[in-house]
């Protein structure tokens, strides 16, 4: 499903040269639930940005579905996300003049699908449980609360691939175990792949397939 062939990246930082991704392959086959640890900075995040199609190498392949995300054009590769994709990033990124239900149902302004997702939405809301929040605001809400809000959001498009950076960064333990318990329902229901970069090696533990990145490099656990 995810095929990364050898990629690289390199970012200039004054007169000195960065390589955030050293010639990378990964391979994750539908429905796998996968992590990467690396401490900050060790290229986790550049990596995951690469593989969603947001970052472009400078060297290598990303091949999703057999779609090279770099052979195809800005337009064809927008909608290929859009379909197959969703992001969860280390910050909410909430849109603060949407209420939790129209920040979760967001995505949907973009999707072609006639799909009614309001429904949908309002599920996936009590998945992250605060139905009792569904009418507020960012304002209104913890940052615990915001991150469980983007975190419904990056489902409702109903994606094939979920990308997740720190997905659990601001939880306490409890909510954490929750949000986790929802990943692995989604994973074992719905077939969703998912590839989480965390600093966490209990996040870790829990996937079948485990990943370390340390300058750049990847390397199997």
């Amino acid at each position: 499903m995810i095929e990364v062939k050898n990629i690289s990246k390199t970012y200039k930082a004054g007169s000195e040269l960065i390589k955030a991704v050293d010639g990378v392959d990964l391979k994750i086959d539908q429905g796998e639930f996968t992590s990467i640890v690396g401490h900050s900075g060790s290229g986790k995040t550049t990596l995951l940005s690469l593989i969603g199609g947001l970052t472009k190498p400078d060297s290598g392949t990303v091949v999703i579905d057999g779609t090279d995300l770099w052979s195809i054009s800005d337009d064809d590769l927008s909608e290929f996300r859009n379909l197959k994709i969703n992001f969860i990033y280390q910050f909410a990124s909430l849109i603060p003049t949407l209420n939790v239900l129209e920040n979760v149902m967001l995505p949907t302004a973009f999707s072609k699908s006639d799909e009614p997702f309001e429904d949908y939405a309002r599920e996936l809301i009590e998945m992250v449980k605060l139905t009792d929040k569904v009418n507020s605001f960012p304002s209104q809400l913890s940052g615990g609360q915001q991150r469980r809000v983007a975190i419904a959001r990056a489902f409702i498009n109903r994606p094939e691939i979920i990308l997740a950076d720190e997905p659990t960064g601001d939880l306490d333990e409890e909510t954490e175990s929750e949000i986790l318990g929802l990943f692995h329902n989604m994973n074992e229901n719905q077939k969703i792949t998912f590839l989480i970069v965390t600093h966490s090696t209990d996040i870790a533990r829990g996937c079948n397939k485990r990943y370390r990145m340390s300058q750049g490099v990847l390397k199997s656990e």
